[in-house]
């Protein structure tokens, strides 16, 4: 009984190491939402990764309610980073949801774990088009057996002992009678011995085995996911520096850090306290897992430290850690020659006024920066509860003071840039207008099924003027043009509690940055 005990409790483990898989490009918040087209059709794809690797993966595609008519049908299809889109299996179709015209939904088998994109494609009256969601799956904690299970598994296990042990006895002893015969004292003595023989082989049949699954819950845990850490160190003249490394035998940063949105790394220090103070900061790389920034004139005090970076593998990681921020001297203050030369594309906010962060509720209104005569950005949702687990838009309209529309131009390449942090730093996410994916990992979906690649699987981004470096700072060169004033940013909170969202425009050449409150039930 102890020995069956201990292979439940083994199971248990292996159950639970087996059960939890995230997409690992923020934290706390595995789902990945995709806003944006395929082809001539606009969709929105929600994957959910799955629970097990292999595993199965769930897939919603929305396609926009003008095209659910014309489109025909949508199939789905698993890309693995290394097998490329040559190697990967044939698509499989999503059917309609009933009763929901414009909704799709069918489920991938992602078999390794790692980088993955899911091609969606539609097909229609207005031809056929494919959409690409880049997709992290790992294997990172354990859920346990619900206690009335395993004893209903104890049950059983004991049953079948006895079991096994009665069978071996009766073969050594009535089996051996002819019918209607009784056994006598001399077969009863014989089959009595066999079965005591029996049963400690058993035994070690079972102890084996309990050996086994034990060794190989220990070969799972030893090469499962952890996220990568990040050593940071302030120095006195507030330069930051940041060192990656791996955390675990499954090596997570074995491949290239590549540029998205024309940055290496997107680095946001918010503050650990009240989540009063923010920046977003773009470091230099130094060396492969290497980076430098310079401190903004943000108050002293603890910070918590996400950077955000995406591999030539297509993988988007999120790398985290604190650090204490001194006060700053009045010639760092100023930005002076001993701040260090700072991205033109960093930037912060400070709540020094400790103005009342408006709640996302109907008529929310955040003032974009101090001044009287700053835009100021208007929350469009409706009254309704925020509700974890389910889509939402989070839809801004930015207005000058005389109440016209903002002309708003690209931040990185973007219409607009929003940060969600849950009050206990359990969920992070750094959110655009077409999701949480990474524009980066797209291309590198794109420029691997092209070719574009070594006979190591290595990207061809030998220079500045190759592909990814191209096609990644290229955004810098949309800044001249501008952009609606309202703009939809799509999410789905993944559990209750309080959040705060930090929205990030960029207007007359500044970027702004509007925060509000997020009570999700």
């Amino acid at each position: 009984m102890k020995r069956f005990v201990g292979i439940v409790r083994v199971a248990e483990g292996i159950a639970i190491a087996a059960m939890i898989a995230v997409a690992s490009a923020h934290v706390g918040s595995p789902n990945v939402v995709f806003d944006g087209a395929a082809g001539p059709y606009d969709v929105r794809v929600v994957v959910k990764p799955p629970a097990v690797v292999p595993g199965l993966a769930d897939v919603i595609v929305r396609v926009s309610s003008s095209d659910a008519q014309s489109v025909e049908h949508v199939v789905i299809r698993p890309v693995f980073w290394r097998a490329g889109v040559n190697g990967a299996p044939a698509g499989d179709d999503a059917p309609r949801v009933a009763g929901q015209g414009d909704v799709y939904a069918g489920q991938l088998w992602l078999m390794s774990r790692g980088s993955y994109s899911v091609y969606v494609t539609v097909t229609g009256a207005r031809g056929t088009g494919t959409a690409i969601v880049p997709v992290n799956a790992f294997a990172t904690g354990r859920l346990g057996l619900s206690r009335g299970l395993a004893m209903i598994l104890i049950i059983l296990g004991s049953v079948l002992f006895v079991g096994l042990v009665t069978i071996v006895r009766a073969a050594a002893g009535e089996s051996l009678v002819a019918p209607g015969e009784r056994i006598d004292a001399s077969r009863r003595r014989r089959a009595n011995v066999v079965a005591a023989v029996f049963a400690p082989i058993l035994a070690l049949v079972l102890f084996g085995g309990a050996k086994w699954w034990k060794s190989v819950d220990r070969d799972y845990a030893r090469t499962m996911f952890k996220a990568p850490a990040v050593d940071a160190t302030v120095a006195p003249d507030r330069t930051l520096r940041l060192s990656l490394h791996d955390t675990a035998a499954f090596r997570a940063l074995f491949s290239a850090v590549i540029p998205d949105h024309g940055k290496m790394m997107h680095l946001f220090l918010i503050k650990d306290a009240d989540m009063s103070s923010f920046a977003h900061l773009h470091p230099v790389q130094t060396d492969s897992l290497g980076f430098t920034t310079t401190v903004p004139p943000i108050p002293p005090g603890r910070y918590r430290l996400f950077g955000d970076v995406t591999l030539e593998n297509g993988s988007s990681l999120t790398v985290t850690n604190t650090i204490d921020v001194a006060t700053a001297s009045a010639q760092n203050a100023a930005g002076g020659p001993s701040s260090g030369a700072r991205d033109p594309d960093d930037s912060w906010s400070v709540d020094s006024a400790h103005v009342p962060v408006p709640a996302l509720a109907a008529g929310a209104t955040a003032r974009l920066a101090p001044s009287a005569s700053a835009p100021t950005m208007r929350w469009l949702g409706d009254a309704g509860a925020l509700v974890a687990n389910q889509p939402v838009d989070l839809t801004f309209d930015v207005r000058n003071p005389d109440g016209a529309a903002a002309t708003l131009q690209p931040y990185l390449g973007m219409t607009a840039h929003a940060v969600v942090m849950r009050d206990d730093d359990s969920v992070f996410i750094h959110l655009h207008p077409m999701g949480t994916i990474s524009t980066a990992s797209q291309q590198v979906f794109v420029l691997r099924d092209r070719g574009d690649t070594t006979i190591k699987g290595r990207l061809h981004i030998d220079s500045a003027s190759g592909p990814m470096h191209a096609g990644m700072s290229g955004v810098s060169s949309m800044n001249d043009m501008t952009t609606s004033s309202k703009f939809t940013i799509p999410y789905e909170f993944p559990k209750p509690g309080r959040y705060r969202l930090w929205v990030q425009v960029k207007a007359d050449g500044r970027v702004l940055t509007g925060t509000f409150d997020a009570n999700v039930r």
